[in-house]
């Protein structure tokens, strides 16, 4: 969820697709962020201005799990948490 010239945006994933890279732009603080799925979508929020970043995961079947940081006013660091997520089916 994010906000592009006030407009509240969301990107609900459909069954299966998971957030795979997350890029943006800094200054002194976060201008923009940009969060790709695994089926080719993204949701841009922010101003794109400044020093760009890109993290991604370096194993090809983890995901997004959270993202950390800290904050000064304005987010001033942020960090991406990725890991691979197993589900379990057992048939009793």
């Amino acid at each position: 969820v994010g906000y592009v010239s006030g407009e509240p945006q969301e990107l609900e994933l459909f069954e299966g697709e998971r957030i795979i890279q997350v890029s943006g732009k800094y200054t002194h603080y976060i201008q923009s962020l940009i969060f790709v799925t695994s089926n080719g979508r993204s949701l841009r929020v922010g101003e794109a201005s400044g020093h760009s970043f890109n993290m991604y995961p370096t194993h090809p079947d983890a995901e997004l799990r959270f993202l950390s940081g800290s904050v000064s006013g304005p987010p001033t660091s942020i960090q991406a948490h990725w890991a691979i997520f197993y589900t379990e089916i057992t048939d009793n």
